[in-house]
């Protein structure tokens, strides 16, 4: 498992929040993804055998107007 931190940009509220870190979280090959509206970041812990970065920010984008920066 491979844990990294991206910068989110997109979100105004506590439901923003919510939806990311549903999307995040639905991506199989995610173990955990912790995401903050504050500091407008996502922690996520996944197996980089079999998700990409921009696998990540292709499923938090399908989510919303939301962009995880990889």
């Amino acid at each position: 498992m491979e844990q990294k931190t991206f910068k989110v940009s997109g979100m105004k509220c506590t439901h923003c929040r919510a939806s990311v870190e549903e999307a995040l979280c639905a991506v199989s090959g995610v173990s955990a993804a912790e995401v903050s509206l504050e500091a407008a970041e996502a922690k996520v812990s996944y197996d980089p055998a079999t998700v990409s970065p921009e696998l990540l920010s292709a499923a938090v984008a399908a989510s919303g107007h939301f962009e995880l920066h990889v």
